[in-house]
């Protein structure tokens, strides 16, 4: 039985999946009074079991997509028929930015203010209350909602009134993960099938993440300075062209490289043959 501290406001937390679980105990052990609430009221038994209390007006919500949090929060029994006056619902999910845009209106009629605060991390981030949270919404609700974001997501990022920017920085976060795991994925296949030895493999993929090099490109690009040349964009046509014949060779298509492909053509087409080959970025950006 964990003790609540008579100082901290209580706290409702809804869905308790592996990612919620985890930061509903990390509240728990914090000090917050919990009320809990789940579709399946037996994932809230360890913590009625440790001193909260189960109910269905959460202010707090971790749930699978924009289907559940939608009907969680305008259900028949939900967040908003529940929603004490002034009170903030911190909403953790990753969901289009569309939908939290529409969920703070809501909250706004219902007299609430809804904070989209979508986290990054994996269960054992979670359970280590080391997760990282972008949050958007009115400044007061989110000052109102730190000390408890804080106890879960330590690094809080605060991008902006508009809630639906959080979710496109949390959906931007999960962009370039699924992007480095899809380079990395495409480079140890054809690795492989060229034969070259696994660990070999991996200190060029560490040494490349892991190169300062590779984030000096993050300024560049963002000041789009690519007449400071390192490498020309022919040069780097010429080389993507190499790159796709080489893993054709051994029956591989790299689809990274065939989209390069497509983008450095356009550089050079544009006139930009002898500007450094990250030019070809300013192609996506217009």
């Amino acid at each position: 039985m964990t003790t609540p501290s008579p100082d901290k406001p209580p706290v409702a937390f809804i869905g308790l999946g592996k990612m919620g679980l985890a930061m509903a105990t990390n509240l728990q052990r914090a000090g917050y009074p919990l009320v809990v609430w789940n579709r399946s009221a037996e994932k809230a038994a360890s913590l009625v079991a440790a001193g909260a209390s189960l109910a269905g007006t959460p202010v707090i919500s971790s749930l699978a997509d924009d289907a559940s949090l939608r009907a969680v929060v305008s259900g028949r029994n939900g967040i908003l028929r529940g929603l004490r006056s002034g009170a903030v619902h911190v909403g953790t999910s990753t969901v289009a930015p569309g939908l939290s845009d529409d969920l703070a209106a809501r909250h706004i009629k219902a007299g609430g203010r809804y904070v989209a605060g979508p986290v990054v991390g994996r269960v054992p981030a979670a359970e280590a209350a080391q997760l990282v949270t972008f949050v958007a919404g009115d400044s007061d609700a989110i000052e109102a909602a730190r000390g408890v974001i804080t106890v879960y997501a330590p690094l809080m990022a605060v991008v902006g009134e508009r809630q639906g920017l959080a979710s496109s920085a949390k959906l931007m976060a999960n962009f370039l993960g699924a992007s480095a795991m899809d380079l990395i994925g495409q480079t140890l296949t054809w690795g492989e099938r060229t034969g070259l030895p696994p660990a070999l493999l991996a200190q060029m993929l560490n040494g490349f993440f892991g190169n300062p090099a590779t984030r000096e490109y993050v300024t560049k690009i963002g000041e789009r300075d690519f007449d400071t040349v390192g490498f020309t964009a022919a040069g780097g046509l010429k080389d993507v062209e190499l790159m796709i014949g080489a893993a054709r060779d051994v029956k591989l298509k790299l689809s990274s490289a065939e989209a390069l492909r497509v983008k450095l053509r356009g550089a050079v087409a544009r006139g930009w043959r002898d500007k450094d080959w990250s030019c070809f970025t300013d192609i996506d950006r217009g």
